[in-house]
């Protein structure tokens, strides 16, 4: 990617004035087009709880799963593979 490309955020939490937003820009940002989104802004709270009980499968499935096969391993030899030639 090129210097020119570069992906560079700014994130800014900022109270709207008058149903307007000021952002004072970088210089690295002031001179070029920029894509702006708003999204309100998250409360500590009102943040979810990270004591949140996750769900169980049931007991009586226990057991009833055998893997055969390596998950790691790849699924066919590389010879095989037409994308390394």
């Amino acid at each position: 990617m090129s210097e020119g490309n570069r992906m560079e955020a700014l994130r800014l939490i900022v109270e709207p004035v008058n149903h307007q937003l000021i952002i004072d820009l970088p210089p690295s940002l002031g001179s070029r087009r920029l894509e702006v989104i708003v999204f309100p802004a998250i409360d500590q709270g009102q943040m979810p709880a990270e004591s949140v009980v996750r769900r169980k499968p049931s007991p009586r499935l226990a057991g009833t799963v055998k893997l055969h096969d390596d998950l790691i391993a790849p699924a066919c030899l590389e010879e095989d593979w037409e994308a390394l030639r």
